[in-house]
């Protein structure tokens, strides 16, 4: 369970000297008693009877902070040239003010904290938020029928599902909205459409720029043109952001419907994110398979839908 320090780096220990000491060991000494990396704690200020020290990081471990006090005065007594005082104490402000705590009200925090960040993960996990894409549904020249199927679906599944909006064609403006929407704490953002090949098409890339790592299985693959078809093919994506998921999805409806219950389906079998994509990838090019067989050869979608 990781802390954000919140701005509040700086702890400091009262009631010791320093004659000779090495300042790089001093350091370290309290960088190991609370987890961290020799380079990622430094000696800030040495006044008498004082030694201020800040963490170079804004996140640390809970359980590497809480109660901390007596590890890093005993790591502090063990370096040469560091003369602890009998009321020596280490002081800070903010989440580093834990690391006074006796071991058993430590204990408590630490318990406490995790229960309510499971209650918090869960919340925002049942948080949807739906985006339809596309300067033609902007536009008003095709009607959405994707967000209406799939926050009903979300709904009926036990989510509170919310219509975000449309998805203009523009890569910086779909990051803004998906960034936008993490900040509200959602726990599932689902995008449709904007998923195809050709050039206006940016919703993978968007997620790609939240989450560089982020699962993008193909559906289809076909040959550009560099006419129309700028990329390989179309793709799905599943990323996460902190506790957040992020979806996108194809425009076609049949698709949309077909993918939904897929994603449904993985998130009650507990699929990780490879797993999530893969399972709703597999189902899309299924249907595609199928259609090719068929003497299918468009590469749009139903229901007025493009990729």
């Amino acid at each position: 369970m990781e802390w954000d320090l919140l701005e509040k780096t700086t702890f400091w220990v009262e009631n010791v000297d320093l004659r000779g000491a090495d300042l790089g060991q001093v350091a370290a000494a309290a960088a190991k008693a609370l987890g961290l990396d020799a380079h990622e704690v430094m000696v800030v200020d040495v006044r008498p009877g004082l030694v201020a020290f800040d963490v170079l990081r804004r996140r640390v471990q809970a359980e590497s902070v809480a109660g901390r006090e007596g590890e890093i005065l005993k790591r502090l007594q063990e370096v040469p040239g560091v003369i602890l005082g009998p009321k020596a104490g280490v002081h800070s402000e903010g989440v580093l003010g834990l690391i006074a705590l006796k071991p058993d009200e430590a204990q408590e925090v630490l318990s406490a904290s995790a229960r309510m960040t499971s209650e918090i993960s869960q919340a925002v996990a049942r948080r949807a938020l739906v985006f339809a894409s596309g300067s033609e549904v902007l536009a008003g020249k095709i009607r959405d029928t994707n967000s209406p199927y799939l926050i009903e679906a979300l709904t009926g599944a036990g989510f509170r599902a919310e219509f975000g909006g449309i998805l203009e064609d523009d890569v910086v403006a779909v990051v803004n909205r998906l960034e936008g929407a993490l900040e509200r704490g959602y726990g599932l953002i689902i995008t449709t459409g904007g998923v195809g090949a050709e050039d206006k098409d940016c919703n993978i890339e968007a997620v790609l720029r939240l989450d560089p790592r982020a699962h993008t299985p193909w559906i289809l693959k076909f040959t550009p043109d560099y006419k129309r078809h700028y990329k390989e093919g179309v793709r799905i994506a599943v990323g996460r952001v902190g506790m957040a998921r992020l979806i996108a999805l194809p425009g076609p409806h049949e698709e949309v419907r077909l993918a939904c219950r897929a994603l449904l389906e993985g998130l009650s079998q507990g699929l990780d994110d490879a797993g999530l994509a893969e399972k709703i990838a597999g189902v899309l090019r299924r249907r595609w398979y199928e259609r090719m067989g068929k003497g299918g050869s468009e590469h749009h979608g139903f229901s007025g839908h493009s990729y």
